[in-house]
């Protein structure tokens, strides 16, 4: 059994606390990625926590604390399924309308193949992303078809951990123009995918040499917070699960020397006695009557003196801060209560959730040959709840701007044009859209009363009288 990289070996002879036991044995990575052993004993293994999070197996370890350890579950899983809940809409480039009517769309954007819909196929995404530092979406496509979106018959998320990328070792990465001057192969085992139905995300790492095998997950910057959790909840379940003594019982029976201690006969009808009359299983008692004198002497730290949950509490808010989830939303026993909720919830999707989303959508437009088709593809975030405050206060602030320029357009101190521009979009080229109001032809001018609306005499209005005159 292999946990956190750890190889634990086991026979039919141990005994469910041998089992348990700390494994005795380390993977760690050698030049060649070999998997060969340390020869640490177990009180040394603290020292091998390095390998937990660097070393071969380092990726799959990354997941198997996501699974195991909740306070590292909880602000991945936030991010991941906030990105996965956005709509996916198909835009025209020219005009930037929806397209509803693209079936190919529609069928690889709601259920992209039998296994998952595209919710649990983006929320895997973002899990191995956030965890092993890469990603690699699989466009199940006849490779002798062109590459489009139209010719995809599905698509996946490779298994992260297995894959391996073969790299060209005389490429020259800082003249290549393409991933595929540096790619020779994606494979998993034995089996080679195609490099052209392959789109991958990495993460590189900052240190040594460039190697897409070599990646870096986003939670290394809570390596420490990480380790800490480790060796917490080892203790933790050392002490639910009685791994380790917790205590003793001693004689307190005396006689003119001093205390006397209980006899070997005594101490072993004493501890049968405990373990088949008493106990919070099974209908035993909870209360103990003892032939001898005895008192209890505790020999460990009880939960509450280890204040694990305090530790756990600290260490997860690093972690959330480090992949920037807000902090509000850390599982806490005090519920504390937050003051600024929505401004971190809005700033959240803003900084974290929409540029990932967006980050895909663009992958997506180009990797799978929307482009060519003059589309594009948008991550529509605009059913979250967060969002539409700052919607409605920007739609008032461009109706109050709106109504301004409406006044300077008619009193002739701004253009179409200068209305336009100040709205973000880009300047008109016909003529009308130049002219200041008192510039405009009487043939302009009904042709903005029945578009606009604005009520404007038909004549050409009279300039307003210069100063001095």
């Amino acid at each position: 059994m292999r946990l956190f990289g750890l190889e634990i070996k086991r026979t039919k002879e141990q005994s469910i606390e041998q089992r348990d036991s700390v494994p005795s044995k380390v993977f760690i990575e050698t030049e060649n990625s070999e998997q060969v052993y340390s020869t640490d004993e177990p009180s040394a293994l603290q020292e091998t926590f390095y390998n937990l999070l660097n070393g071969f197996y380092a990726r799959q370890n990354y997941i198997t604390l996501f699974y195991a350890v909740p306070e590292i579950f909880a602000p991945v899983h936030e991010i991941a399924r906030r990105v996965s809940d956005c709509n996916w809409q198909l835009l025209k480039d020219w005009n930037d309308e929806v397209d509803y009517r693209d079936q190919d769309f529609n069928r690889l954007f709601s259920v992209p193949n039998p296994i998952m819909d595209i919710r649990d196929l983006i929320y895997q995404a973002v899990c191995y992303e956030l965890l092993t530092g890469r990603n690699f979406f699989y466009l199940n496509r006849p490779g002798t078809l062109e590459v489009t979106h139209e010719n995809i018959l599905s698509w996946y998320n490779l298994q992260e951990p297995n894959v391996t990328v073969v790299m060209d070792k005389q490429a020259d990465i800082y003249s290549a123009t393409d991933i595929n001057d540096i790619v020779l192969a994606y494979k998993i085992g034995s089996r080679s995918f195609d490099r052209e139905n392959v789109v991958p995300l990495f993460n590189t790492h900052l240190e040594g040499k460039f190697d897409l095998n070599n990646c870096q997950s986003y939670l290394k910057g809570a390596d420490m917070a990480i380790k800490n959790l480790v060796p917490v909840y080892e203790a933790r379940g050392a002490i639910y699960i009685k791994r380790g003594q917790m205590g003793m019982w001693v004689s307190t029976a005396t006689d003119q020397s001093g205390t006397v201690a209980l006899l070997p006969k005594e101490k072993k009808e004493l501890r049968k006695e405990l373990n088949k009359d008493y106990g919070l299983t099974g209908g035993r008692d909870t209360v103990g009557i003892s032939d001898v004198p005895v008192n209890f002497v505790k020999s460990s730290m009880t939960i509450e003196e280890m204040q694990p949950f305090e530790e756990t509490l600290m260490d997860a808010l690093v972690i959330y801060k480090v992949l920037r989830v807000p902090q509000h939303l850390a599982p806490r026993k005090d519920q504390s209560t937050f003051n600024n909720t929505e401004s971190e919830m809005t700033a959240f999707y803003t900084d974290v959730i929409i540029p990932m989303a967006k980050r895909y959508a663009n992958v997506f437009t180009t990797r799978m040959g929307f482009n060519l088709k003059r589309r594009y593809l948008r991550a529509d975030y605009s059913h979250i709840e967060y969002l539409q405050k700052d919607l409605k206060a920007k739609a008032e602030v461009d109706e109050r701007n709106g109504n301004i320029y409406l006044q300077r357009f008619k009193n002739g101190i701004c253009s179409l044009n200068d209305w336009i521009v100040s709205t973000g979009n880009e300047k008109m080229n016909l003529p009308i859209y130049t002219k200041k109001l008192f510039e405009m032809t009487p043939e302009e001018l009904i042709l903005l009363n029945n578009t606009l609306n604005l009520n404007i005499n038909e004549n050409k209005p009279t300039p307003p009288a210069a100063p001095g005159t």
